[in-house]
C-alpha cells in the first residue's frame, strides 16, 4: 500500500492547482484526493467514536435483565423498558438500562448448556453484570439448581423478596454441600404485566435474581412495577 504523507500532498496540491479559481481547485482535490479526503475524515471519526464509547461511555448498569427464548418481536422488550425508565425516573445520562432478549439455551440440557447463549450469560453472571434473567419456571429452575441465582430463602434475600414468599418457585441444588433440599431460586410472574401487558412471554414466565448481582434492590424495584397491576 502506498504510504501518503500530509505535508507532500499539501505541497503536490500547490503545485498543480497554481493559477486555477477556487471552484477549480476544489474540482481538482475531489477528483484527484477523494480517497485520501475519505481516510482522513473517517479517521477521525473513528477517534471521536472510541473516545465517546470507551473512555467516557456509560459503563455501568442501574440493572440488566436478560429475557430468555423471547419469540416474539424485540417491541414488547422495547416497549417495557421505556415505560420502566419512566417509572423508576432512571437518569440514563449516569448509568444504563439493558434489557437483553437475546439469549437462547435451555439450561435443563447438556446441548443447551453447550451453546454460546448460554455461555455468554453464565461469564455475565460470574462477573456480577447480570442482575435479573427471565424465562420458563423449567429453565430458570435449571439455572438456580447450578448456582448461578440467589437462594432467596439466604440472609440477604430473605427480608428483601419476603413478599413474594407465595410465588418461589423451588430447584434442589446441584451442589449437595450447598443444600440437599430445594432452594426457592425464582418468583412467578406469569400474570405479571410482562405476559398481561407486554406479551414477552404467553404464560408460564419467572424472574430469578444473579447471583452475584450488586443491585439486588433495583430487582425488586423491577418486580414491583411489573406486578403493580396484580
Amino acid at each position: 500500500m502506498r504510504k501518503i504523507y500530509i505535508r507532500g500532498t499539501i505541497e503536490e496540491i500547490k503545485s498543480n492547482t497554481q493559477g486555477m479559481s477556487r471552484k477549480e481547485r476544489l474540482g481538482y482535490i475531489v477528483t484527484y484526493y477523494w480517497l485520501q479526503i475519505g481516510g482522513v475524515i473517517f479517521a477521525v471519526f473513528f477517534l471521536v467514536y472510541f473516545l465517546t464509547h470507551f473512555l467516557f461511555g456509560i459503563k455501568e448498569n442501574w440493572i440488566y435483565v436478560t429475557f430468555t427464548n423471547v419469540l416474539t418481536s424485540d417491541e414488547g422488550v422495547n416497549v417495557l423498558r421505556k415505560d420502566y425508565i419512566e417509572y423508576a425516573g432512571y437518569d440514563l445520562k449516569e448509568k444504563n438500562v439493558v434489557f437483553n432478549s437475546n439469549s437462547y439455551f435451555d439450561a435443563a440440557t447438556v446441548q443447551g448448556t453447550n451453546n454460546n447463549y448460554f455461555q455468554v450469560f453464565a461469564a455475565m453472571v460470574e462477573a456480577g453484570d447480570l442482575d435479573a434473567v427471565i424465562g420458563t419456571g423449567d429453565n430458570i429452575a435449571a439455572v438456580g439448581a447450578g448456582g448461578r441465582l440467589k437462594d432467596l430463602a439466604s440472609d440477604e434475600m430473605r427480608e428483601l423478596f419476603a413478599g413474594y414468599s407465595e410465588r418461589f418457585v423451588y430447584c434442589t441444588p446441584i451442589d449437595e454441600e450447598y443444600s440437599e433440599d430445594e432452594v426457592p431460586v425464582g418468583i412467578d410472574i406469569s400474570d405479571s404485566s410482562v405476559v398481561e401487558k407486554y406479551g414477552i412471554y404467553p404464560c408460564d414466565c419467572v424472574l430469578g435474581v444473579g447471583a452475584n448481582t450488586k443491585n439486588a434492590e433495583e430487582v425488586l424495584r423491577f418486580l414491583k412495577f411489573i406486578c403493580e397491576d396484580i
